[in-house]
């Protein structure tokens, strides 16, 4: 008779092979001969999970938790594979017994907030974040994943707070600052925006993407002789790039400098003939 070893490595050369029916029924048998091997339960979920058999897997998870109960890596396995087939109160609850187990582990109250908010549930998202920041408050993903769902529900003075420590705590980070732009807008707090927007284009000074970014923050926010300087800039950087040209022709012609206006949108056109939007514009943007 062959040993539940034997079994274990022909599935794993029929996986090797391509085939995973032919590897399946080999875990099975090595595991029936060893019914509380972990090694052979977890092949056999891999497996069937790779055939994309997932309500088939559930009952292999119940066993393997059966056998390590506070393990919370199979538990949380078995929460994906719920998600996956729909099955989400019986994950909800399957994330709050993880929890029971392991009470002061934040990652595992980051991910039921992950778990509340896919699926709305944005106050529950909202306690179980602020649990994991409470239990690790240096953790920015723990930060920002609060600062973004209280923004979200309107709550901008706290939201600023979590924005205000992680900007502390990580200064060159522009994608940070420019969350908290936002939030200090919808706070009406403009001059503390218009700081940060300031520093992101420091920060970045030859970053084409930040620097449009910047521009058009500018232009919108009335500061059109800066929002000017940053497009000059972009242009600079990428000489060949017809919509900068573009977007700086519509501000010059908007401060009256006409002449100067329709050289840019003559370039834009130059350098992106086909371009219907660039033509419209020079023709509507009379001379001087």
């Amino acid at each position: 008779m062959e040993s539940p070893y034997f079994y274990n490595r022909k599935g794993h050369t029929a996986v090797a092979e391509g085939n995973l029916e032919k590897a399946l029924d080999a875990f099975k048998q090595a595991s029936s001969m060893d019914p509380d091997n972990i090694s052979y339960l977890d092949s056999i979920i891999w497996t069937i999970e790779k055939l994309g058999r997932y309500s088939e897997a559930l009952q292999y998870y119940d066993k393997l938790i059966s056998l390590q109960p506070r393990n919370t890596d199979f538990r949380l396995r078995k929460i994906d594979c719920l998600r996956k087939i729909g099955m989400l109160n019986a994950a909800l609850d399957a994330y709050n017994e993880v929890i029971d187990i392991d009470p002061y582990d934040p990652e595992l109250y980051w991910k039921k907030a992950d778990f509340l908010r896919d699926h709305e549930n944005i106050e529950g998202a909202l306690l179980s974040c602020s649990e994991a920041v409470r239990l690790n408050p240096e953790n920015p993903t723990y930060r920002m994943g609060r600062a973004e769902i209280l923004a979200s529900i309107d709550k901008f003075e706290e939201a600023q707070s979590d924005y205000n420590y992680l900007v502390d705590h990580d200064p060159t980070n522009p994608e940070i600052r420019y969350d908290r732009v936002k939030v200090l807008e919808k706070l009406g707090l403009g001059d503390k925006a218009l700081e940060d927007m300031l520093t992101i284009s420091k920060l970045r000074p030859n970053d084409q993407i930040w620097l449009q970014i910047v521009a058009e923050f500018l232009e919108e926010s009335g500061y059109a002789e800066e929002a000017l300087t940053k497009y000059t800039r972009l242009i600079e950087l990428n000489p060949t790039k017809a919509e900068f040209y573009f977007f700086r022709a519509n501000l010059l012609e908007s401060l009256g400098r006409k002449q100067e206006s329709l050289v840019d949108f003559q370039k834009a056109i130059e350098l992106d003939p086909h371009n219907k939007l660039y033509r419209n514009h020079s023709r509507l943007s009379p001379t001087e």
